[in-house]
Formats: structure tokens, C-alpha cells, sequence
């Protein structure tokens, strides 16, 4: 297999992840709005220095690290909870700030008393308590490495798969974020609010599900 047929290959598997609805994908959408479509560069950078270091990790097969997230439901609980909880912390404060506050369309995020003013410090936290993301990378992304590593060896194996995927997560963050900006402009001010607040009571259930399904049952 050449490296450009192996590259398609994960670029067809990465839509799994890359695409699927997520907390990273909806605080996005809440940046852009407010900051513009540059934001979505900066959140997939701060999603990219968590998962840079994990591919490189599993490539080289540090079975210590591996090992432990694949069989410590302990671990994957600490994060789902931590997550769960942090999401709906930032769902629940920036509802707060949508319902008492009459701010302008640019107002209503800041205005989040739980708002990450740093969207790479977003992108980071909102990656790395996201237990799904290591469950992706852990089962289907695991695959990817090991045929990249065992076809191209380990350094052109992992810039293979990290180059063939990272630039969708930098494309789709960038392109949502500069859709829904451009959007805000052309919708009322009432529209924007009542998107914003539907958009974090998502956020809300997601944190909710991550918390209860990290509780109740073995990710």
C-alpha cells in the first residue's frame, strides 16, 4: 500500500471521529459565533497538542500507557466524570448568562462567568476530558497506527496518519466555526439567542449522559 492510498484510508476512517457531534464540535460552534472563524484554527490546536503525544505514545508502544487506559475503568470514569461535570458547569452558567443578561450578539458568550477566554486552552481541556476521544484512538485509531507503524515504520508512520488526520479536525473546526459567524450576522438578535441557548443545553445533555454513563457502566 503507497502512503497516499494509506493516507485516503484514514482520511475514510477519520470521518468517524472527526465529524461525529461532540462537546469539541459544540464549543465551537459557541466560539465561532462569538470570535470568528480563526477560532476554530486555534480550538483544533489545542485539540491537536493532546493528540499529537498519544499517537506518537501508542505508535511506539508504550504498553504502560496503553495498557492502563484500555483496562482502567477507573481511568475512564476520573474523565468522564471530571468532563461530565465540567460540561455541564459551562452549560448551565452560560444559560444563566443567556436568560438574566440583555447583551448584544457579541456579549453573550463572554459573558459566561465559566467561559475559557484561551480557545487552545479550550480545545485542550474539552479534548482531554473527553473519554470517547481516547476510546476512538484506543479501538479504531489503534488500527490506523499499528498498520501505518508496521507499512512505513514509525517515523513516517506517524506523520502519515497524524498529517492524513489532524488537517480535518483544522478544516472542520474552521469551516463550522466560519459558517456559523457568517450566520450570526444575518439572524436577529432573539434568533441568536434562542440558537445559543439550544446549543448549550446540548452541551447540558452531553455532560449529563457523559456523567451518568461514566457511573453507571464500564466505557
Amino acid at each position: 500500500m503507497s502512503p497516499i492510498e494509506f493516507s485516503l484510508q484514514v482520511i475514510l476512517v477519520s470521518t468517524s471521529g472527526v465529524l461525529s457531534p461532540g462537546p469539541l464540535f459544540f464549543i465551537n460552534i459557541l466560539y465561532g459565533s462569538r470570535y470568528g472563524s480563526f477560532v476554530g484554527l486555534k480550538i483544533a490546536s489545542g485539540h491537536a497538542i493532546v493528540e499529537f503525544p498519544l499517537i506518537i505514545s501508542l505508535s511506539y508502544g508504550l504498553y504502560s500507557f496503553s495498557y492502563t487506559l484500555q483496562l482502567s475503568d477507573v481511568t475512564f470514569k476520573l474523565i468522564g466524570v471530571t468532563g461530565g461535570i465540567f460540561l455541564l458547569l459551562f452549560s448551565i452558567f452560560q444559560i444563566i448568562s443567556i436568560l438574566k443578561d440583555k447583551s448584544t450578539n457579541s456579549q453573550i458568550i463572554t459573558n459566561n462567568k465559566f467561559n475559557i477566554k484561551n480557545p487552545i486552552l479550550a480545545g485542550f481541556i474539552f479534548t482531554i476530558l473527553n473519554p470517547f476521544f481516547l476510546v476512538w484512538w484506543l479501538t479504531i485509531g489503534s488500527k490506523l497506527i499499528s498498520d501505518s507503524v508496521i507499512n512505513f515504520g514509525i517515523v513516517e508512520g506517524i506523520s502519515i496518519i497524524f498529517l492524513s488526520h489532524i488537517w480535518m479536525d483544522y478544516f472542520w473546526l474552521w469551516f463550522t466555526a466560519f459558517m456559523i459567524n457568517k450566520g450570526k450576522f444575518v439572524i436577529k438578535e432573539k434568533v441568536y439567542r434562542i440558537f445559543v441557548f439550544a446549543i448549550s443545553v446540548v452541551l447540558g445533555i452531553y455532560g449529563f449522559y457523559l456523567l451518568f454513563i461514566s457511573l453507571t457502566t464500564y466505557l
